[in-house]
């Protein structure tokens, strides 16, 4: 099947449209994983932070970080407030675990990358990846300067790739739509635009084609006096004589190269 102009332009057009539209959702999508990502861990980063202020608050005291018995209800009732939160504890230096919203773990030992924050120098919030969790956690540090230990607190992974999911499913639909749309005013517009040089395209292809097959000249509409047909009628005229100008001085040179 042959496409004219204006369905070549609107193909281009469409594939255009397509892939601006596949690469700026792309970068969207990463930006906002990215931004989802900060959100999160900064909304938990708040919670680690209030433990921590209350512990440390506690330890300028003079208290030693395994008396804090009261800190065990703290940890549990900020678990009961968002159900998003898998568990919260607190362990110290050496990496035994005083306190845990899951009893159970009290006493046990936290593995060894979650000791690798503490050796360092900064107190900023530091993040994990544990199994099927995401921890965030800060350092405890008394009033010396010396890490006692930290807080951590686990939040299930799923939590973020759930409502990047969500935010795929929307954004592939949004897409479609928009691109649906801009196809649709792309090929009105081309063959809006383009329709009228297409048919020229078109009538000059024929006209040639007949005066080659057939001999003879163009024939322009008579309604079309001094307009594009009557010009493209002369074009073809004056390339005919030019042709038979060329044939005429090719038959000379081969004469005279016989006579030679």
């Amino acid at each position: 099947m042959s496409w004219s102009l204006a369905r070549k332009v609107s193909a281009a057009l469409v594939a255009l449209l397509l892939c601006t539209g596949l690469l700026t959702a792309v970068f969207g999508y990463y930006k906002f994983e990215d931004v989802l990502s900060s959100l999160v861990r900064s909304r938990y980063s708040f919670v680690v932070f209030t433990i921590k202020k209350n512990v440390e608050d506690r330890l300028n005291l003079g208290f030693a970080l395994r008396q804090l018995r009261q800190i065990q209800e703290a940890i549990e009732l900020e678990k009961v407030r968002d159900d998003q939160v898998l568990g919260i504890e607190i362990y110290d230096s050496r990496g035994e675990v005083l306190f845990n919203t899951d009893r159970g773990g009290i006493g046990t030992s936290v593995p060894a990358k979650w000791l690798e924050p503490l050796e360092a120098t900064t107190t900023q919030p530091f993040s994990l990846l544990d199994e099927d969790a995401q921890l965030v956690g800060l350092p405890l540090v008394n009033t010396l300067g010396k890490v006692e230990g930290a807080v951590v607190l686990r939040f299930p992974a799923a939590f973020l790739e759930r409502e990047l999911g969500q935010l795929l499913g929307r954004l592939a639909l949004e897409l479609l739509a928009a691109l649906a749309g801009f196809s649709v005013i792309a090929a009105v517009a081309s063959y809006a635009l383009l329709g009228s040089v297409g048919r020229r395209l078109g009538g000059m292809e024929r006209t040639l084609d007949k005066v080659l097959a057939d001999g003879g000249f163009a024939e322009p509409d008579p309604r079309d006096e001094g307009g594009f047909e009557t010009r493209f009628a002369e074009f073809v005229l004056k390339t005919r004589e030019a042709v038979d100008h060329i044939s005429e001085s090719t038959d000379e040179v081969e004469r005279l190269d016989r006579l030679a």
